[in-house]
């Protein structure tokens, strides 16, 4: 096999210049998201930019929800931005998700404190909109879940799975789908292929707490990583959870399959990679768009897009909270924390808001390479506060353990959320199998 690269941009959710987005209405969205949703067009053509200038790398794969909530415009805008990189030499694979089409909900723009209703792109419109993107060039196409196989280069195809699945609560791969899928990955290896897949829900749960969420992962995750990895995919990229990521899963046959995770292109980080498959390994490097023509209040990108997110999870703690628990919880340092439940936290860290902490902590699951591991002042004062907190944690175990497993230790729990001891959610050498060979 040949060496080739190519770049994974996830999650551009692009939203067409045109429209209104201005006012309350656009306001009391944005706040709520993460993502930059006014800003995409400059972000994305930003990012776009950055990887047109790797003149030596000719392949771009983006694995769905490729606009904001369905408008038709916004796709138009997008795939100009498509037949643009197409120009400057880039080879396009993409699938469509969710916010992709319209049944979910009138798309709109904003004006004031005005929803506007535009025009939406329908489901059944999108394989053919998109056809040069993927879908003209397959070798093997399965239409009615708009998936297909690609040829990328001489010993390599690329599996693109749509798991939009019944378009409302089941998110995954259908039986006939699954099927599908399984013959062309024995098709490949019969044929001395190396294949990997890209679908857009994650397959694989990429946080302890992502197993509490049915939305953060393919509905029949399970069932369906332990088919595909026994099958001898052992490669697969994905997105939705605007998260970086990179989990193993490994059946009870032995075989391995590793998820690779890419954050949000529009919200924080806004990060991409960049793999090289090589005879035996994906090697694996990840970016951030380091700048985008923008008023960003004089902050830096990076800034900008962690102010972005922080705000959205103040609005949540807002929403949440009682006020005057909020009041006190804004001005409450680690240091009366741990006063109030007798530990001693760390002088470099004791004047740091509880608040912003949480909030710290939150946005890292995100971003990755979560910092806080052993023998790291956070990791201390966290590890001394679930120490106190052991009566009442201890009860939640009891109650929720037996339905939830992850729940029956609340502090492996917890803390295994803010300290990533292998710190490659951006940049790693992953093993690759050869059931081709």
């Amino acid at each position: 096999m040949k060496n080739i690269s190519f770049y994974l941009v996830t999650d551009p959710h692009y939203y067409d210049s045109s429209f209104k987005r201005t006012g309350k209405a656009y306001e009391e969205r944005s706040i709520t998201d993460q993502k930059c949703v006014a800003e995409t067009p400059a972000i994305i053509d930003a990012g776009f930019a950055q990887i047109a200038k790797d003149k030596d790398t000719d392949m771009i794969l983006i694995p769905g929800d490729l606009v904001y909530r369905g408008e038709y415009q916004s796709h138009v805008g997008f795939r100009d931005r498509l037949y643009k990189l197409r120009e400057q030499g880039k080879r396009i694979y993409l699938i469509t998700a969710r916010h992709d089409y319209c049944e979910d909900g009138e798309p709109v723009e904003f004006e004031d404190d005005k929803l506007l209703p535009v025009k939406g792109m329908p489901r059944a419109e999108l394989r053919d909109f998109y056809k040069d993107f993927g879908f003209a060039d397959a070798v093997s196409e399965h239409k009615e879940s708009m998936s297909y196989v690609a040829q990328l280069s001489d010993g390599v195809r690329l599996l693109a799975l749509n798991c939009d699945g019944d378009c409302k609560d089941f998110k995954g791969l259908w039986e006939n789908q699954l099927a599908w899928a399984l013959e062309q990955i024995k098709e490949a290896h019969d044929a001395r292929q190396y294949i990997f897949a890209m679908t857009h829900y994650p397959l694989l749960p990429f946080s302890p707490i992502m197993h509490l969420i049915g939305d953060a992962h393919l509905t029949d995750w399970e069932q369906t990583a332990q088919k595909l990895a026994d099958a001898g995919l052992d490669l697969i990229f994905t997105g939705h959870m605007h998260a970086q990521a990179v989990t193993e899963y490994t059946t009870e046959k032995g075989n391995r399959i590793t998820d690779v995770q890419t954050g949000c292109f529009v919200g924080c980080p806004c990060a991409y990679r960049k793999v090289t498959l090589t005879d035996s390994t994906a090697e694996i490097q990840s970016y951030t768009v380091q700048d985008f023509a923008y008023d960003k209040q004089g902050k830096t990108a990076k800034e900008y897009f962690a102010w972005r997110f922080n705000r959205m999870i103040d609005r949540k703690m807002d929403e949440i909270l009682p006020k005057p628990a909020k009041k006190l919880l804004d001005k409450f340092t680690l240091k009366k924390l741990g006063r109030l439940l007798c530990f001693r936290v760390d002088k470099s860290i004791e004047n740091r808001l509880a608040k912003d902490i949480g909030i710290e902590l939150v946005r890292n699951i995100f971003i990755g390479n979560e910092p806080y591991v052993k023998d790291t002042p956070i990791y201390e004062a966290m590890q001394k506060l679930l120490k106190r907190l052991h009566p009442v944690t201890h009860i939640v175990e009891k109650k929720m353990g037996a339905k939830n497993p992850v729940l029956s230790d609340i502090d492996t729990f917890i803390l295994s959320m803010i300290g990533d001891e292998r710190q490659r959610d951006y940049d790693t050498v992953l093993e690759i199998n050869h059931h081709c060979r």
